[in-house]
């Protein structure tokens, strides 16, 4: 103990205890230590540091105070202790370390648990999602087959009568008539319902398409090309597009059946203006704060119609008839969405609708 306190034999003979003590335990054996001993004669384990030249070295003393020839003398026994406090802190550390796995095996345990929650959840909507697409297939299907069957015979029935029975009463045959007709536009409000469910489904085929040639082939399909009522203006040259030319002849068609359909009496002629000119848009309508100015081909449809007095959001999604207008507007809208344009109208009651398109020209990177 005297070499590693840096002692000689002398000096450490002659020391006193409190000497060879650090300053504070030099103050604790002042304070505590030694009243403590003057009055028990002894004590155990008590911690004390003493001074060396490589820094205080700990120690656990026992000391006893015994009467001899020379009067008290003090006793003492140490054991050092320098890794104890390393110990020490390491078996903290270790609790704490404990302590704080602890809590997180709890705060683990709450996210797993969260999360199989939230597993069940999901499994429980994929199975909801799944039934209803199931369901969505039954309808469908009862649409394209079911549905339309009876009213194909519906109208067959309806004009063989019409033809092969003679002198029927003028109001048998106007409702004869107009069975034909309310059927044969139920017909086409289910085929334009299936389109619509199609579309969602289809991938399309993406091409540089001719305008002209989308809207001979749309006037061509519903056979009023020629038909002295309707007049088609077109002022647009070869202007080009980017999209499916299949289902833009049917955006053409849906629009040309609402005009139809919407004609208004008024009016001798139904006259349908198509124009279209090239401008510059930004691509991002979602995104705020992001930019890509690409060109687009501004498509402008006009007719002197009956026009509709309601917001064209309300006659697509809010509208509580389900009738020929909502349908084939939203089937329209669903087509210039799927290629990435945007389409909007303005109308007054009585006085036709205006339709603005905005078609891409280009393909666009996202």
């Amino acid at each position: 103990m005297r070499i590693k306190l840096g002692l000689d034999i002398e000096t450490f003979i002659g020391s006193q205890l409190a000497d060879i003590l650090t300053s504070g335990s030099q103050i604790f054996y002042q304070t505590h230590f030694y009243p403590l001993l003057k009055m028990q004669k002894s004590a155990r384990e008590i911690f004390m540091e003493f001074k060396s030249p490589n820094g205080p070295i700990p120690v656990l003393l026992n000391i006893e105070i015994n009467n001899s020839e020379l009067g008290l003398e003090m006793v003492c026994g140490g054991m050092e202790i320098s890794g104890r406090n390393r110990y020490e802190k390491e078996l903290i550390e270790a609790k704490k370390v404990a302590e704080q796995a602890l809590v997180e095996n709890i705060e683990l345990k709450k996210t797993e648990n969260a999360l199989l929650l939230n597993q069940r959840t999901l499994e429980s909507q994929l199975r909801k999602l799944k039934l209803l697409k199931e369901q969505q297939q039954q309808v469908f299907k009862l649409i394209s087959h079911d549905l339309q069957e009876p009213l194909r015979k519906t109208i067959l029935y309806s004009d063989y009568i019409g033809t092969k029975v003679n002198s029927l009463p003028e109001s048998i045959e106007k409702g004869l008539s107009k069975l034909v007709t309310f059927s044969t536009q139920m017909s086409d409000m289910l085929l334009t319902l299936l389109h619509f469910k199609e579309l969602d489904e289809i991938d399309l085929v993406y091409s540089k398409v001719i305008l002209s040639e989308v809207i001979e082939d749309a006037l061509k399909e519903l056979n009023i090309q020629n038909n002295k009522e309707i007049e088609v203006s077109c002022t647009y040259k070869n202007q080009e597009l980017y999209g499916d030319k299949r289902i833009l002849t049917r955006l053409f068609m849906e629009l040309f059946k609402n005009s139809i359909n919407d004609k208004n009496p008024d009016n001798k002629t139904l006259i349908i203006d198509i124009s279209s000119i090239e401008t510059i848009k930004n691509s991002f309508t979602e995104v705020s704060n992001r930019y890509q100015y690409d060109k687009f081909l501004r498509i402008t449809y006009t007719d002197n119609g009956l026009g509709f007095a309601k917001k064209f959001y309300e006659i697509i999604h809010k509208s509580v008839e389900f009738n020929k207008i909502n349908i084939g507007l939203a089937y329209s809208k669903q087509i210039v969405e799927k290629h990435q344009g945007s389409i909007a109208a303005k109308s007054v009651n009585g006085k036709g609708v205006h339709y603005t398109i905005l078609m891409p020209v280009q393909p666009h990177d996202f």
